[in-house]
């Protein structure tokens, strides 16, 4: 977790689809089960600033979109997706 206060954890992502998906659907699971946080942010790019980057780096619109599709399960953390460009 990049940072924790007040049981909000906040995660920073600026890598592969996989990492972004651990943050939410496991690292911040594990945070909340162990009591450090009861809600999350992630931050990650926009697809107009992944263009920009190197390849492979995923972006909010295809973030949001699985997890809105992928269903509600009783591990899951109330979560923000917040998507930043240049």
């Amino acid at each position: 977790m990049d940072f924790v206060k007040d049981k909000l954890g906040v995660e920073v992502q600026f890598g592969k689809y996989s990492f972004m998906v651990y943050n939410v659907a496991a690292k911040m699971t594990i945070f909340k089960n162990f009591g450090f946080i009861d809600t999350g942010i992630e931050i990650v790019p926009v697809k107009a600033f992944t263009d920009e980057m190197s390849s492979g780096v995923s972006y909010f619109e295809q973030f949001v979109w699985d997890l809105e599709n992928r269903g509600v399960s009783n591990i899951d953390v109330p979560v923000l997706i917040l998507g930043i460009d240049m």
